[in-house]
C-alpha cells in the first residue's frame, strides 16, 4: 500500500462508499491486492481521514511483542489487531509474527542503513533453510489444514472459489507460493479438497472478469434486491432474471445465479406445502368404520363429538393421537 498517494486512498475509499466498486475491480485499476483495499477502507472507516496523514513510525521491540502476543496467546485476529493499532496494513503484523517464529520466538530489530549483497545473500540462504526445515513445514502443513478444514460443511462441501479465496489468505499469510501451498493440499494422504493450479488462476482471472464485464450487472442485481426485499422475504435470482430482462438486460439465469452468491445475496427457498393426505386408521387389524358419513348435524348435546387428529412419527412408524 505504500506505493498508493492520498489522492489515490482517498479516492479508493470514495469509490467503494459512494459508488459501491468492488475490491477486485479497484484492485485491477490501482495495482494493488484486493485484501489491501478492504483494509484500507476499514482503516479509514476506524480512524478517520486524519489515519492517512500519520508519518513513519518506529515501532520499538515491546510494541511488537504485545501486539504478536495478542495475535498468538490471546488468539485475536491479525486482522482486528492491525486495525486497532493503526498499522499502515495488515501485513506489516504477519511479518512481525513470521519473523518472530523464524528467529526463535524472539523479536529482533533490525539495524538502520542498507544491506550490502554479501548480507543479503546471506538472508536469502537463511530465509531458504529456514523454509525446508520439517518444523516450517510442519507449521505450514497445519496452517493449511485449518484453514481448508473450515470451509463447507458435513451436508456441503466447500466449492472451487472458496478454496481458490483460502489459497489467496494462506499466501499472504505464510509467505508461501501457490504451487507450495497446493502441493501441501493436494497430498493424497489428507482428506481435504484438491485444486489443481490451473483451476485456481482460472478463478481468480474470471473474478477480475466479472468485475470488469458485469460491473454495471452487479450493481443493478443490487439495487433490485434491496428494492424487492421490502415484498419479499428475499428475492431469488430467478424473480430478479426476470426483472433484468423487463429492463432489456440479455442474461442468462446462471450468470444472475454466480454473481448473486459472489456478493452473498442469498434468496429466500420455500418449502412446499405436504400434500394432504387423509387416512383412516386401523383399530386391531380392522378398518375403523364411519358412522357419521359427513352428517354433522344433531338433535341433542353429546351425541356426536369431534375432535382433531395430531399424527406423530415415531421411530419410523406412524401414530395417531385424538383427544376428547
Amino acid at each position: 500500500m505504500s506505493k498508493l498517494t492520498k489522492k489515490d486512498k482517498l479516492n479508493i475509499y470514495k469509490e467503494w462508499t459512494i459508488e459501491n466498486k468492488r475490491s477486485t475491480y479497484l484492485s485491477k485499476k490501482y495495482g494493488i491486492g484486493s485484501v489491501s483495499i478492504k483494509y484500507l477502507v476499514s482503516l479509514i472507516h476506524r480512524h478517520g481521514m486524519d489515519i492517512l496523514d500519520k508519518p513513519h513510525t518506529y515501532y520499538s521491540a515491546q510494541f511488537k511483542l504485545e501486539a504478536i502476543n495478542r495475535v498468538l496467546v490471546n488468539h485475536e485476529a491479525a486482522y482486528s489487531v492491525s486495525l486497532e493499532l493503526g498499522l499502515k496494513s495488515q501485513g506489516m503484523l504477519i511479518n512481525w509474527i513470521r519473523s518472530y517464529k523464524e528467529n526463535g520466538y524472539n523479536v529482533v530489530i533490525k539495524r538502520k542503513g542498507r544491506r550490502t549483497r554479501e548480507q543479503r545473500a546471506r538472508e536469502i540462504e537463511e530465509r531458504k533453510r529456514r523454509i525446508a526445515s520439517p518444523e516450517f513445514k510442519a507449521y505450514c502443513r497445519e496452517c493449511i489444514y485449518k484453514k481448508i478444514g473450515c470451509l463447507g460443511s458435513k451436508e456441503k462441501k466447500p466449492t472451487k472459489t472458496e478454496i481458490a479465496q483460502a489459497v489467496r489468505e494462506l499466501r499472504l499469510e505464510l509467505g508461501l507460493g501457490v504451487k507450495t501451498i497446493l502441493s501441501i493440499l493436494n497430498d493424497p494422504n489428507n482428506a481435504l479438497p484438491s485444486l489443481s493450479r490451473s483451476n485456481y488462476y482460472n478463478i481468480l482471472k474470471r473474478e477480475d472478469q466479472d468485475e470488469i464485464k458485469h460491473h454495471s450487472l452487479i450493481k443493478r442485481i443490487k439495487e433490485i434486491f434491496f428494492e424487492l426485499k421490502d415484498r419479499y422475504t428475499a428475492p431469488g435470482y430467478r424473480t430478479i432474471t426476470d426483472h433484468l430482462h423487463s429492463e432489456g438486460f440479455i442474461i442468462n439465469r446462471k450468470t444472475v445465479y454466480r454473481l448473486m452468491r459472489k456478493l452473498n445475496l442469498i434468496g429466500y427457498r420455500m418449502k412446499r406445502r405436504r400434500r394432504y393426505n387423509s387416512f383412516e386408521g386401523e383399530i386391531e387389524g380392522r378398518i375403523k368404520p364411519n358412522l357419521i358419513k359427513r352428517n354433522f348435524f344433531a338433535i341433542r348435546p353429546n351425541m356426536k363429538w369431534y375432535t382433531d387428529i395430531t399424527e406423530f412419527n415415531l421411530r419410523g412408524q406412524k401414530l395417531y393421537l385424538s383427544p376428547i
